[in-house]
């Protein structure tokens, strides 16, 4: 009898529990060190769960992320949050139903009203808002504080003054810049991108991009044409191209081998391992020199690390938005700035201010208050890595590379782009340019 009672108890007490049981949030996301993995958890995942008792936030860390992801969401399956390497991923997954719009959910928030405009525009395709952007990113001049005041060094604002310096440099013994794309090819997406919104400038760009102009333009062959003169010259990581990555880059940075290091902005997640202590503050972010009078000075290009969806199968779409929302707050924006800088680059109108910190974290606010107040007033270009579709992109990050070493004609490259894109294009794959000011 007493069993009889104890197992009515164990199963009253089961059937309690589970009443009262939290409905899970799931989110795939790419296999990050321990470090960041315990960040993320602090600033996200323990104060949404802390927030409300209604959804239970996990995350499962896929160093496959992307390629997983495509795959079951496809299906109808996966994670409640649907994780990609940026909006040009968005469309086919859209066309597809595997996303649900998100415009109701921006209405109820008030994401348009909280959000950089440009940025938030990326994630708008096929006539709906299919994703959320919680990385803005824009190429530009990382440099070591400490070095430049060593030699005497102004931090540069044209190329004529960068192209002074990283000479001086090489003479001393010095790498001009150190960059690399060791292990992973599209980081030539960064310097293609440079070269075109600094030399083609963001109008003429847009044109080519939005409005059919041309690609074999005199201004596209010169920005191809430079970046190559630059790769021979040695000023991108010299010899050591293709044997550097961004980590070592940095570790080479604070060791004062190299006054530069040219990347975009998200560069700041790698310096927390090495820009400590006394350190910290001497890495520091700078816009690019400008490299042609006609393009305006500071001019950052737009860049999205990466985009959140609501995977269009999800049972709890209502939970999986309340944590976008919290993503989206400064408070979150805030939070990361101290444990992750550069990757959370949340595209906020007004993106959070602490006239008490110091090191990374001032260095990575600086930096995102100014990128953010470019794009605000429309001086951005367009990162690549962000608005080509997926084919272009990929041509674009491999040709380049075949003519800076000599294999490929800035005209063969360009006119093999033009070709791939329009076909893209008429599949549907690109997606809505902000309009940058003129």
């Amino acid at each position: 009898m007493f069993r009889k009672m104890l197992s009515a108890a164990a199963i009253f007490a089961a059937l309690s529990g589970s009443a009262f049981a939290k409905e899970p949030i799931t989110l795939w996301f790419w296999g990050a060190p321990p470090n960041l993995q315990d960040a993320l958890q602090q600033a996200l995942i323990d104060p949404f769960n802390a927030s409300q008792d209604k959804y239970e936030l996990t995350l499962d860390y896929n160093n496959d992320v992307d390629n997983n992801v495509r795959v079951a969401v496809l299906a109808g399956e996966g994670p409640d949050l649907v994780y990609t390497s940026g909006p040009s991923y968005i469309a086919p997954l859209a066309k597809a139903g595997a996303l649900e719009p998100l415009d109701d959910y921006s209405k109820k928030y008030g994401w348009g009203e909280k959000l950089l405009k440009p940025v938030l525009d990326t994630c708008n395709q096929l006539g709906h808002l299919y994703c959320m952007p919680p990385s803005l990113i824009s190429d530009g001049m990382f440099y070591n504080k400490a070095l430049l005041a060593e030699k005497g060094w102004a931090v540069p604002k044209t190329a004529a003054e960068l192209e002074t310096i990283m000479k001086a440099a090489q003479n001393d013994g010095l790498y001009a810049s150190v960059t690399g794309n060791k292990g992973w090819q599209p980081v030539n997406e960064n310097y293609a991108s440079i070269f075109i919104n600094q030399i083609v400038g963001p109008t003429k760009f847009y044109d080519i991009l939005a409005n059919g102009a041309p690609w074999d333009s005199a201004e596209m062959k010169k920005a191809i044409d430079e970046s190559a003169r630059w790769f021979q010259a040695g000023y991108l990581g010299g010899k050591d191209y293709f044997s550097l990555n961004f980590d070592q880059s940095i570790s080479l940075l604070s060791q004062k081998k190299s006054p530069f290091f040219f990347a975009p902005s998200i560069g700041f997640q790698w310096a927390t391992n090495y820009f400590t202590g006394d350190q910290a503050g001497d890495f520091q972010f700078a816009p690019f020199p400008q490299m042609d009078p006609s393009v305006p000075y500071p001019m950052y290009d737009l860049g999205v690390a990466f985009t959140l969806s609501i995977n269009a199968h999800s049972k709890n779409k209502d939970g999986a938005a309340e944590v976008l929302n919290m993503i989206f707050s400064p408070e979150f924006a805030a939070r990361m700035a101290k444990v992750w800088p550069g990757y959370w680059g949340i595209p906020l109108k007004d993106f959070p201010k602490d006239p008490e910190a110091t090191g990374l974290t001032k260095s990575f606010l600086d930096a995102m208050g100014a990128i953010s107040t470019a794009v605000d007033k429309g001086t951005f270009g367009f990162k690549i890595g962000t608005f080509f579709p997926p084919a272009t992109g990929e041509l674009m990050y491999k040709d380049i590379e075949a003519v800076w070493l000599g294999k490929e004609t800035s005209e063969e490259m360009l006119k093999k782009a033009s070709a791939l894109y329009a076909e893209e294009k008429a599949k549907g794959l690109t997606q809505p340019y902000p309009k940058p000011a003129p």
